[in-house]
């Protein structure tokens, strides 16, 4: 046998690699069904940052600090997201939610980000935080509260809305807030998205100009597109028969439709 069939016959019978194991889905802490993972491209690292979205609980995962490694094209994803949930029927959090990567109780907890406070629940262990749709958009500073004028307007175009942050019902014809969770009423604010995405954008050189920078005209454009979306989202809540419309969802889906045109 030439030393050439010895190290074939040796390689044959050495036993097949074992298959790598996929990674398994992240959990959600509130209603347990694998929740849906995004890639995104990292601003300032060159590893990617995986975010994990439950859009019937209306959550977010964030590994360790992945919340604060997101560029623009992940804040735009995160709209999507967030507008895609306004067609799901929304359950509600359990008062005890546990974390995904090692089972312990996450810990309710109060932050503040410049004058913004928000809320999210971390891990003890620093395995990551369970943040909500709303208080992601209030992190991010996306989100003020409307003028008397607008509020006036918005009776004018929708009875009914579903408060951002636990789901129930808001009467505009009597209430200013939740009566539930008393969260006032809040619109996703064209200027504060166009400041973070310059901020984005500055933390990552060379990317490039900031979608909507800050020209007014662009801003404009997004306040315009949030009150169509806002018009034909109410026109489809009464041909369908639904309860009430999200204003956070109808402003991400908006905001995605209009970022994505100006980062092509």
């Amino acid at each position: 046998m030439t030393a050439a069939s010895r190290v074939a016959l040796v390689r044959h019978a050495e036993p097949p690699p074992h298959p790598v194991a996929p990674v398994p889905m992240t959990a959600c802490p509130n209603c347990a069904q694998p929740m849906r993972a995004h890639r995104f491209r990292a601003a300032l690292t060159a590893a990617p940052v995986e975010v994990d979205a439950c859009p019937t609980c209306h959550l977010f995962w964030f590994d360790g600090t992945e919340s604060l490694a997101l560029d623009r094209q992940a804040v735009r994803a995160l709209f999507t997201v967030i507008a895609d949930s306004a067609r799901q029927d929304r359950r509600a959090l359990d008062s005890a939610l546990s974390c995904p990567r090692c089972g312990k109780r996450l810990a309710f907890t109060h932050d503040l980000q410049r004058s913004t406070r928000f809320t999210y629940w971390r891990c003890a262990a620093g395995h990551g935080r369970l943040t909500g749709f709303h208080a992601f958009l209030r992190e991010k500073n996306f989100l003020r509260e409307p003028s008397a004028a607008e509020l006036a307007r918005l009776r004018e175009l929708v009875r009914q809305v579903n408060c951002s942050q636990c789901g129930a019902p808001i009467d505009l014809a009597r209430e200013n807030a939740c009566s539930h969770c008393r969260a006032p009423i809040a619109l996703l604010d064209p200027d504060g998205v166009a400041r973070t995405l310059r901020e984005l954008d500055a933390a990552a050189p060379g990317s490039g100009p900031a979608a909507g920078g800050g020209d007014a005209a662009a801003r404009a454009a997004m306040a315009q597109a949030m009150l169509d979306s806002l018009t034909a989202s109410e026109r489809e809540r009464h041909r369908e028969g639904r309860r009430g419309i999200d204003l956070l969802a109808v402003g991400a889906g908006a905001l995605a439709t209009v970022l994505g045109l100006w980062m092509r």
